[in-house]
């Protein structure tokens, strides 16, 4: 049994705390990779907590729908009537689902060993640490954006930064379908295909690494200050 921070590690934890992620020099279609997408009960992740969760892992630059994930949450809090629009899951929906700490295994698992993916994911980002942290774990390692990457193979075809895009419509800029939005897992599944269409089209302009991929942030701060059209 791993420890981290000091605590004893349950078995899904310990996975994730021993698996070692891939090397940033690895070409990002030999990497193993997992998409995450949260549904939440608000944005503010001091107040607001996971209710929903999908992961599906991409290897050799394909979705692996048969490592899929999924789960519900139960909160400690009652839901609002604001965010049971947005993602439709209703407090009856959750009265027999696990608390995080139950619920989180299979996540920890999934994405064990893996670089994670998200849109927009600083969301993602500031939950999961809170979650992982609460398993006595540190999230590791950077997150690749496909907003991000999105923004950057844009800037490439058009010649021009756009403003960030979301999920729905940087599919509909690659000509992919959308897979039912805010569902925790249809979210996760647009999202790797997102993934893996930018990084190809980032790949055959110049060869996309792990480190490149998850550095496009950094890269889209020189389009910022070196726009295409003053290079």
């Amino acid at each position: 049994m791993r420890w981290a921070l000091g605590r004893r590690l349950a078995p899904a934890a310990a996975i994730y705390a021993a698996a070692a992620p891939p090397p940033p020099r690895a070409r990002w279609d030999a990497a193993r990779w997992c998409v995450v997408d949260l549904e939440l009960s608000g944005l503010d992740p001091h107040r607001h907590e996971i209710i929903s969760y999908g992961a599906i892992p991409i290897e050799g630059g394909r979705v692996q729908l048969a490592g899929a994930v999924s789960g519900l949450v139960r909160p400690s809090q009652p839901l609002s009537e604001s965010s049971i629009r947005i993602h439709g899951i209703r407090a009856a929906d959750l009265i027999h689902a696990p608390v995080l700490a139950e619920a989180i295994g299979p996540l920890l698992e999934a994405m064990s060993g893996s670089v994670l993916v998200a849109h927009v994911a600083r969301v993602e980002r500031a939950f999961l640490g809170r979650a992982l942290r609460g398993e006595g774990l540190r999230l590791r390692g950077p997150i690749a954006d496909t907003s991000v990457l999105g923004r950057l193979w844009l800037c490439e075809r058009d010649g021009r930064l756009s403003p960030e895009l979301s999920l729905a419509a940087l599919a509909e800029e690659l000509g992919l379908p959308v897979r039912g939005q805010h569902d925790a897992l249809g979210d996760a599944l647009t999202t790797a295909q997102v993934f893996i269409a930018a990084a190809s089209h980032l790949d055959a302009l110049e060869g996309e690494t792990v480190r490149s991929i998850v550095r496009a942030e950094r890269r889209l701060a020189v389009r910022r200050a070196y726009p295409p059209a003053d290079r």
